[in-house]
């Protein structure tokens, strides 16, 4: 492991060098430079013992942004970094810097930043710390008069990671109190992600504004910024930190459909004590009525109906008096019940006694409640003649299936099932038939078996092919069928089918994929955003047009899924306004590949990417000269974006403003769905 421990003496003749580097970059304009940390006037206690993650943002080969000046945010990250590392060790807590020196943190033969940005994951998650400080510095070069705080708190912990980016954005805001406005937001960067402490990534001021870069060249003004971080660590560890322990159960498996599920909620002495009024239980993502008990601790429920088997999570939240939060950080469990009832349905129950006949037999186990039993479940069957694909199957879903060969003699063949202790039989007639029986082989163009294919005649359908590719169909009275083999993500195919009476057939039919199969499978999260009174002030969005993003995001979400694409939209009505943290959150636990946010703003239509992301700005570049062809413009530009849903998910992610240039056209919502469906496509098939 990669290890970023320096010594004290190391650290401070670094940071010396960076301060007399930094400080000498200009001659001093007439700033403050009392310093707000007097240690030996301080309580540090609620500092012992705290493992305490200090992240400089960029570094080696990343410089981050860069000032008009020539100052770098990687060299600023660093120096208040090191500033803030002296204070906590000061203080007495445990602390650990990610980097201490102008090196970026890729593995040997990494440049990649997904790398670097790991390493210092896995720097976190290893020291166990208790905080996750990333230090930034931001730049936006379209407006660099522009000069705000923003302090993100980890997306998926909007209780104390939120809690401690309140605190320090408050210090930030004393310390600097020539920026514009401090933002709290919920931010989703991979740090913040994938670190397991309670964290923050601060963006302090914008290097990008002539005059704050100026003040960021002199080394007391760094100084005085890792003191705002330091006395907003310090403000929120005095408050303490309530925490959740003794989760029951937790990564057990259980018989009990009704478990009795707690958790102990351990707070401090007087306002550090857990308000009473505040604890609340989540199960599986959902408010119970959960019953908190203040003399021992304890937050129970007990579930007021059976729990399906499978995997369950649950999670507790509560505040003290002093305001701070619990950590969102869930418990699991899984409730396996055994078998109590089988169900056996043979496709056919009469085939011809030739040795080649065939049918599938389906087998459904369920609990006492009726609910499917826990995947994985072994399933036995035997027959008493004939012969079986699989005698031995596991359950998904409850469900699994083998096929039945028929013997080359007439007769009654006994099937019989055990699932656990229970036991089911049924039969099969093997004998002479006077209608016609007929196996389908579906495949791709590669010859690959393809499952869940319909098979319907007229609007019923008949059949859904397993995993083998296999579906079933009988003639009836008739000798000629016409059927419709149809599967999200391929051309339909009609076709018809002549049967012999008495006979066992096969087929094998091809099913070719729509788009080159381009878009099967892939993960597209389509976010319509909404039109709320604070976007129609900044974006000029027209309220009579509120409806046009969903409806042209809906259109999309048809077109895709009917390519085999798997979508999901962040709101599906007009009324619903979730917030940005709220669709980047649904995205994320949906875990798409694609993130499109379609709106409608005043003035040009434009979309936008995220400027580190290559993939978004090349997935823009297509669709915007799509866009552009449909809408008679010469180009439709593409840019850089700071929107949250541009920055903010893991997947690539892309902003389109459909602008109100079209809006007049006749089948406007259909052509703008078709023209970002197009775009995609050819982003797939440029890969």
């Amino acid at each position: 492991m990669l290890n970023f421990r320096v010594s004290q003496i190391s650290v401070f003749l670094i940071a010396s060098f960076l301060i007399f580097f930094i400080g000498c970059r200009a001659p001093s304009p007439p700033y403050v430079t009392d310093f707000r940390v007097k240690m030996e006037a301080l309580d540090v206690t609620p500092f012992k013992g705290k493992r305490i993650v200090i992240d400089p943002g960029h570094g080696g080969r990343f410089t981050g942004a860069i000032g008009k000046g020539g100052l770098r945010e990687s060299d600023i990250n660093l120096t208040v970094a090191l500033h803030l590392w002296g204070l906590l060790k000061q203080a007495g807590a445990e602390v650990l810097l990610t980097r201490s020196a102008d090196i970026d943190l890729c593995p040997a033969g990494s440049k990649s930043l997904v790398d670097d940005l790991n390493t210092r994951v896995k720097l976190s998650n290893e020291f166990k710390a208790d905080i996750f400080i990333s230090i930034h510095h931001n730049s936006n070069t379209f407006d660099q008069k522009k000069n705000n705080i923003q302090v993100f708190y980890k997306l998926s912990d909007p209780g104390a990671s939120q809690d401690l980016a309140n605190s320090i954005a408050s210090e930030l805001k004393k310390g600097l109190p020539q920026s514009e406005e401090v933002f709290v937001l919920p931010g989703n960067y991979r740090v913040l992600r994938e670190v397991e402490a309670i964290a923050i990534l601060g963006e302090a001021s914008f290097i990008s504004n002539p005059q704050n870069e100026e003040r960021l060249s002199l080394s007391n003004q760094l100084r005085k910024e890792a003191e705002d971080y330091f006395l907003g660590i310090f403000n929120y560890l005095k408050k303490g930190i309530p925490q959740v322990i003794e989760y029951h159960p937790n990564n057990l498996i259980l018989n009990d459909p009704f478990p009795s599920l707690r958790a102990k909620i351990v707070g401090g002495k007087e306002k550090e004590a857990i308000d009473p009024t505040t604890p609340q239980f989540y199960l599986d993502d959902q408010l119970v009525a959960g019953s908190y008990h203040p003399e021992s601790g304890i937050i129970s429920y007990n579930p007021d109906k059976p729990l399906t088997n499978g995997g369950h999570t649950f999670w507790v939240h509560a505040r003290n008096f002093n305001g701070n939060s619990t950590r969102s950080k869930p418990a699991q469990f899984w409730v396996s019940l055994p078998p109590a009832n089988i169900k056996i349905t043979p496709f056919f129950t009469s085939i011809p006694p030739d040795g080649k006949s065939l049918t599938r037999i389906e087998i459904e186990v369920t609990d006492e409640y009726g609910n499917p039993v826990i995947d994985g479940t072994v399933v036995g069957i035997k027959a008493s003649s004939g012969k079986l694909s699989n005698n031995t199957i596991t359950t998904c879903n409850g469900r699994g299936f083998t096929h039945f060969f028929s013997p080359p003699e007439s007769g009654k063949v006994l099937l019989e099932v055990q699932a656990g202790g229970v036991r089911k039989k049924t039969t099969i007639s093997c004998e002479p038939i006077n209608y016609g029986l007929m196996q389908l082989i579906i495949t791709d163009n590669q010859h690959n078996p393809l499952e869940g294919v319909m098979v319907r005649e007229g609007d019923a359908i008949v059949d859904i092919s397993d995993k083998f590719g296999w579906a079933f169909i009988h003639s009836s009275n008739s000798k000629e069928k016409v059927i419709i083999l149809g599967k999200s993500g391929y051309e339909s195919k009609k076709c018809r089918i002549i049967f012999y009476p008495g006979e066992f057939r096969k087929g094998v039919f091809t099913l070719s994929p729509q788009e080159g199969g381009l878009l099967l499978g892939k993960r597209i999260i389509l976010d319509p955003e909404p039109i709320v009174e604070d976007s129609q002030k900044i974006f000029g969005n027209e309220g009579k047009d509120k409806d046009l993003s969903l409806l042209v995001a809906q259109k999309i979400q048809t077109l895709l899924e009917e390519a085999g694409a798997l979508t999901i939209l962040t709101r599906n009505s007009s009324i619903a306004h979730p917030t940005p943290g709220e669709r980047v959150a649904a995205g994320e636990k949906f875990k798409g590949e694609y993130f499109i946010t379609i709106t409608q703003r005043k003035d040009d239509p434009y979309i936008a990417h995220y400027f580190l992301s290559e993939s978004g700005k090349k997935l823009a570049q297509v669709i915007a000269k799509v866009l552009a062809q449909v809408l008679n413009l010469k180009e439709v530009k593409v840019q850089e974006g700071l929107d949250f849903t541009i920055i903010q998910p893991s997947a690539t992610s892309i902003l389109i403003n459909l602008g109100n240039k079209g809006l007049k056209q006749e089948n406007f919502i259909e052509q703008a769905a078709q023209t970002i469906y197009k775009g995609l496509v050819d982003y797939r098939k440029s890969e």
